[in-house]
């Protein structure tokens, strides 16, 4: 039995331990990659690839990659892996040079740790290092789904900053960026998963699909957590994204049901978001127009998507995990 929907952390860490082999043959990757690096790299990367995140997408990957008929080449499944989590790690690390994020993962980010200049690069290494463990890879060009994956994100991000603090953004444009920075890494994942466990190629573009709308759902709920909406024991500061000036969701559903002088009202609170107190203003208008809530229903929908998808695997105890994962996405506390 999988633990219940609301716990979502207990889900991952069940999920994790199924496919435990895997991961840890991917942790042996990822720190072969720190200590084959030239010297003044190599000591960074160990300090940086020991903080470990929640491994989400290899876990999604291990997980599919288990779904087939025969059991998967481990080796090949780790640095497929390993690919995913160091492209998903370069760019937080850019990352938290744009958005001056002091504090990851309980500890100094890469820019506070080592300086701007040097941490740029860094992120540019491991960037170039995902690209590398899938290099050997021919199934069914692997490395050109990393290397797409890696464009989406890029451009993904770098609309997200050309949008910062429009107040006319269009669904249109939200739906493109929160596709780019964060589905299309979960999307690769699961597609590569598919690749891995054996499957036609009809069934590989439905593990993409799969992926995508996983990936929407969590930054859908990532959107709210920002706001604290629905959060128990976050790691990580309220009103993070909104003090950056972007717009999400929860804002462009208020925008939609608002009136002209509640917009007027809305868009001078954004205009000063980082001031005291008006966080606060925001977080208290949106849940008057229920735009939190309408949010998270439709991250709810994405999820029941995902799901409808998953029950087309053969079932197994890989097939339960990951429904178990997508059934408790909505519940993450961070």
């Amino acid at each position: 039995m999988s633990p219940t929907k609301a716990d979502f952390k207990a889900v991952l860490s069940q999920a994790r331990d199924l496919v435990k082999v895997e991961l840890d043959k991917t942790e042996q990757v990822i720190m072969q990659v720190a200590k084959n690096a030239p010297a003044g790299i190599s000591d960074r990367l160990v300090t940086l690839f020991s903080r470990k995140g929640k491994r989400i997408r290899s876990t999604l990957l291990c997980l599919l990659a288990n779904c087939g008929t025969q059991k998967p080449d481990i080796d090949r499944v780790a640095h497929a892996c390993a690919a995913v989590e160091l492209l998903h790690l370069a760019s937080l690390v850019h990352d938290d040079i744009i958005d001056g994020t002091d504090v990851r993962r309980g500890q100094k980010t890469a820019h506070r740790e080592w300086g701007t200049q040097v941490a740029v690069l860094i992120g540019d290494y491991v960037l170039s290092q995902s690209m590398r463990c899938v290099i050997d890879e021919k199934a069914r060009n692997v490395p050109v789904i990393i290397s797409d994956a890696a464009d989406k994100l890029i451009i993904g991000e770098i609309m997200e900053l050309d949008h910062c603090g429009d107040m006319g953004l269009s669904r249109k444009s939200y739906n493109e960026i929160i596709d780019g920075k964060t589905a299309a890494l979960i999307d690769a994942a699961a597609r590569i998963g598919g690749i891995l466990a054996g499957f036609d190629q009809p069934m590989v573009d439905e593990c993409a699909k799969m992926g995508t709308h996983f990936g929407i759902a969590f930054q859908i709920i990532d959107d709210l957590l920002d706001y604290g909406y629905g959060s128990v024991n976050m790691d990580k500061a309220k009103f993070t994204d909104l003090s950056n000036g972007l717009i999400t969701l929860p804002l462009l559903y208020y925008f939609e049901d608002c009136t002209v002088e509640e917009r007027r009202e809305m868009e001078s609170f954004i205009a000063k978001a980082s001031a005291e107190g008006i966080p606060e203003k925001i977080q208290d208008r949106l849940f008057a127009k229920k735009s939190f809530a309408k949010a998270k229903a439709e991250a709810q929908e994405h999820l029941e998507q995902a799901l409808a998808i998953a029950d087309k695997f053969p079932k197994s105890n890989f097939t339960e995990e990951i429904t178990a994962m997508f059934a408790s996405m909505s519940e993450r506390g961070n």
